[in-house]
């Protein structure tokens, strides 16, 4: 079963976002965290916080999909 595509359908339309300004600000958060606070429960919440914003930035340029490199080769089985 294939699907058919439209060879002229346009490409998505991936601007910078608005990554341009939050990841300098995640940045500001990490260093004035580092300088005002020991470690506690405000790291941890800013390092979910960094996690989160780097997973969301990754998927919205890769656009949710898995690069090739980290696809597995198909084995000669037939399964994929």
């Amino acid at each position: 079963m294939q699907i058919e595509h439209d060879p002229n359908e346009p490409k998505m339309d991936r601007g910078a976002g608005p990554w341009r300004w939050v990841l300098p600000i995640v940045a500001l958060l990490w260093i004035g965290n580092l300088v005002y606070y020991p470690i506690d429960w405000h790291s941890i919440a800013l390092g979910g916080g960094t996690g989160i914003v780097l997973a969301l930035w990754a998927i919205e340029i890769t656009g949710n999909k898995v690069p090739d490199s980290w696809r597995r080769k198909s084995s000669r089985s037939g399964r994929s």
